[in-house]
């Protein structure tokens, strides 16, 4: 047995309906921006950060060995008969090993990262999928159920509006629904 629907407001009806054609158009926007923002996450932790401690692993290569022919070239030195602490080489060397150092750690962290993202990515586009079935399938259905039952509605509503009629004896229980009460 089909259950009985009490609805006072036609309009509301309506307006519930344009309310969730919103909310789809606003999901889907949403969705786009979510994807876009997650392949350029993708692309800048595979493409950008990769090349750029590439050079920087370069540049601190070339920083070591110029600081290493620097305290050499130092330690060979004599000024009278002494040679020299050559302190302020030694610590620019070491300086650039620690630079190198941290150069190399981050190649290694970017590629960590690589494969982190790429899970959490396809994590995400599983929860994704979930949203793109409601958006592609289910609030489509949920409007053409929505725009059938206004038509039915709207369909009973005239077939009930005989309130002008004058030998009618009261307000029907249609009429209140046609009149949005």
């Amino acid at each position: 047995m089909a259950q009985l629907a009490h609805v006072l407001s036609i309009p509301a009806v309506r307006d519930f309906q344009a309310a969730l054609r919103r909310f789809q158009q606003e999901l889907a926007l949403s969705c786009e921006m979510l994807t876009t923002e997650i392949q350029r996450a993708i692309a800048w932790i595979e493409y950008d950060r990769p090349m750029y401690w590439t050079v920087q692993t370069r540049k601190a290569f070339d920083g070591v060995a110029e600081t290493r022919t620097r305290l050499n070239t130092c330690l060979m030195r004599t000024v009278a008969g002494r040679r020299p602490s050559c302190i302020e080489e030694r610590q620019a060397y070491e300086q650039a090993k620690r630079r190198l150092q941290h150069c190399q750690e981050q190649v290694r962290r970017v590629q960590q990262w690589a494969l982190k993202i790429h899970r959490e990515s396809d994590e995400f586009r599983g929860r994704m999928a979930r949203v793109r079935r409601l958006l592609d399938s289910d609030l489509p259905q949920m409007d053409a159920l929505l725009e059938r039952t206004l038509a039915a509605l709207e369909s009973y509503a005239e077939m009930a509006a005989p309130a002008d009629d004058p030998t009618e004896v009261g307000p029907g229980p249609a009429s209140g629904a046609a009149q949005g009460h």
